[in-house]
C-alpha cells in the first residue's frame, strides 16, 4: 500500500524565487563611473573607461573592445552603448559606467549620440556571466527616460544610487 500512497501523493509545489544573478552595480563603484564633457571621441571613452577598472594589461583590453566594436557597436537602446569583449585573465566580469550628457558621435554607430556607456570585459571562458551582464544591462535601462536620468546627474554617488534604486524596483 505504500506504493499507492507515494502515487497518489500530491507533489509538494516549490514557488520559484528569482535566481541570484549578481546585479549591474555589484560590478561597480564609484571609481568606475567617469563624466566626460563635451567633446570625447568614442577610443577616448573606451580608454579611459578601462583605466578604471585598474587591468594587469589595459592595453589587451583596449585591443579587444576597439576589435570587437570594429564588427560593430552593441547599441541598445538610443543613447547607450555597451562596448564589450571577453578576455583571457579575467575571473569575473569588470565594468565601468561613462556618461557624456552632450553625447558622443560617432559615424560608426550611424551617427547616433551615445550618452551613456556601459563598458564591461568578461572572462574568456565563461560566456555565462558574460550574457547574464548583459541582459542585467538591457533590464536596467528598460525604464522609460533612465539613460536622460543618468546623463543629468552630476556625481558618481548619484549614478550609482540611481542604479541601485532601479534595480530594487526591477
Amino acid at each position: 500500500m505504500k506504493w499507492l500512497n507515494k502515487l497518489t501523493k500530491t507533489p509538494k509545489i516549490v514557488p520559484k524565487t528569482k535566481s541570484k544573478l549578481s546585479t549591474v552595480s555589484s560590478y561597480l563603484s564609484e571609481e568606475r563611473i567617469i563624466f566626460f564633457p563635451a567633446g570625447p571621441s568614442k577610443r577616448q571613452v573606451i580608454g579611459s573607461l578601462i583605466t578604471a577598472l585598474d587591468l594587469k594589461d589595459p592595453s589587451a583590453a583596449i585591443k579587444a573592445v576597439l576589435a570587437r566594436e570594429e564588427m560593430g557597436s552593441t547599441i541598445i537602446s538610443p543613447g547607450l552603448a555597451l562596448p564589450h569583449a571577453r578576455l583571457d585573465g579575467l575571473s569575473r566580469i569588470e565594468a565601468a559606467i561613462g556618461i557624456c550628457p552632450t553625447g558622443v558621435t560617432d559615424p560608426h554607430d550611424g551617427g547616433t549620440a551615445i550618452r551613456v556607456y556601459v563598458l564591461f570585459l568578461g572572462p574568456a571562458d565563461n560566456m555565462k556571466e558574460h550574457l547574464a551582464f548583459l541582459s542585467n544591462v538591457s533590464s536596467l535601462f528598460q525604464k522609460k527616460g533612465f539613460i536622460e536620468k543618468l546623463s543629468k546627474l552630476a556625481s558618481p554617488p548619484g549614478v550609482l544610487h540611481a542604479i541601485q534604486q532601479v534595480e530594487k524596483s526591477n
